[in-house]
């Protein structure tokens, strides 16, 4: 074998293995595609309150901490308080752990230890649940996790699911459903 063709298989094979090099480490597509960062929002202790077209005060909201991310509808909240308004005057307080409200089917999650209470009415109610969820188009309630009301020191009725008009203020509860009437004496 003359040394010219030495040569070219030495150059061919340093040019496959530099090709096979090249090729390994550097011509292959990202098999880990990282995802944009998620810009949002946040606003801390956040007081809104909601009018009703004379202007009237028919709600007020407070939380200590809101979260959005503008890729998604869905707005987070911490530890939020919701009161409702009756005649000008405070009806119902509800306050929660955790809510969650989407802006595309206009509905709010409370959960994580959701307490509802009248304020300024004689009955005295007192309305628990693991979680609730809200569509504030239809004014309905839903839990399929158990709830509690108390009336006073009268009346108690728990179940598994329950259904709250709020507009009505009218409450259906199904599935494993206790009640218990304690008479003064």
């Amino acid at each position: 074998m003359n040394r010219q063709i030495q040569q070219i298989i030495i150059f061919s094979i340093l040019a496959l293995l530099s090709y096979t090099i090249w090729s390994y480490y550097f011509d292959r597509e990202e098999s880990i595609q990282e995802k944009p960062f998620t810009k949002g929002y946040s606003i801390g202790n956040l007081e809104l309150r909601v009018t009703d077209e004379s202007g009237n005060l028919t709600a007020k909201f407070k939380s200590p901490s809101l979260i959005r991310y503008t890729d998604s509808p869905v707005v987070f909240m911490q530890t939020p308080l919701l009161w409702t308004f009756k005649q000008g005057k405070e009806h119902w307080l509800i306050k929660s752990n955790k809510a969650e409200y989407n802006a595309n089917l206009d509905e709010v999650v409370l959960y994580d230890n959701l307490i509802a209470k009248t304020i300024n009415d004689e009955s005295e109610t007192i309305f628990k649940a693991n979680n609730i969820l809200l569509n504030l188009n239809s004014n309905q309630a839903y839990t399929k996790d158990g709830i509690i009301l108390k009336q006073k020191q009268e009346f108690t009725m728990t179940g598994q699911i329950a259904t709250f008009d709020l507009k009505n203020e009218i409450l259906e509860v199904n599935n494993n459903v206790k009640a218990i009437y304690k008479t003064k004496k």
